[in-house]
C-alpha cells in the first residue's frame, strides 16, 4: 500500500471513529457508511498485496 493510500484510510478510520463518538452509537447510518467505504478500502488493498506480494510493504 503506498503512502496516499494509507494516509486516506488512517483519516477515514478517524473520521469514523470522531463521527461515532459524536453521534453517541456505532450503530448510526453515518457511521455504518463511513465503515463500509473503509472496509472496501482495505479490502482492495489487501487484494491489490495478494496480487504484488513484495511491492508493498507496511
Amino acid at each position: 500500500m503506498d503512502k496516499h493510500s494509507y494516509h486516506l484510510l488512517e483519516r477515514l478510520r478517524g473520521q469514523m471513529v470522531s463521527a461515532a463518538m459524536g453521534k453517541g452509537s456505532f450503530l448510526n447510518r453515518d457511521v455504518l457508511l463511513l465503515s463500509q467505504t473503509l472496509d472496501q478500502l482495505i479490502v482492495k488493498a489487501q487484494r491489490e498485496k495478494k496480487r504484488n506480494p513484495g511491492s508493498a510493504q507496511g
